[in-house]
């Protein structure tokens, strides 16, 4: 919000520009505070998705050591274990990976969209201070 006491030209047109120029500057230092914050919350999310993401391709790895370690071994009892213990976290992997790897993206999007947002929100406080600077500058919007 504008201060009503800020000296200004006494043009009451100007002076309303000058107030929405502000306005609109306003706005977007609001936005990058929000965006920013938003930001840290979204990297320590992504940071644990992506950490359990890991976590799940570790355990397939291991389950599939286990299976070739079972077929060397040649301990049929041993090897059928195995390999359900390597199809059960394959389909973890394929399961929750998805769900993650779904969510991580759904970050991304909001991301963008917050940067759009910023972007759009910029390029309104520009064009108002670009009429109130055409105001000061008395040009009607008439090119000659």
């Amino acid at each position: 919000m504008t201060d009503p006491d800020r000296r200004r030209t006494g043009q009451p047109e100007v002076d309303a520009l000058l107030d929405q120029a502000d306005a609109a500057h306003q706005a977007v230092a609001e936005i990058v505070t929000i965006t920013h914050a938003e930001r840290i919350v979204s990297q320590a999310w992504l940071a644990e998705l992506a950490a359990e993401h890991e976590a799940l391709h570790e355990r397939y790895q291991q389950a599939e050591a286990k299976l070739a370690a079972a077929s060397a071994a040649g301990d049929p009892d041993q090897v059928v274990s195995a390999r359900r213990a390597r199809d059960q976290a394959s389909a973890d992997c394929d399961r929750v990976g998805r769900v993650l790897r779904e969510e991580m993206a759904g970050l991304a999007e909001a991301g963008f969209e917050r940067n759009g947002a910023l972007l759009g929100q910029v390029r309104s406080a520009w064009r108002a201070e670009d009429a109130a600077r055409a105001a000061l500058r008395g040009d009607t919007g008439r090119q000659g």
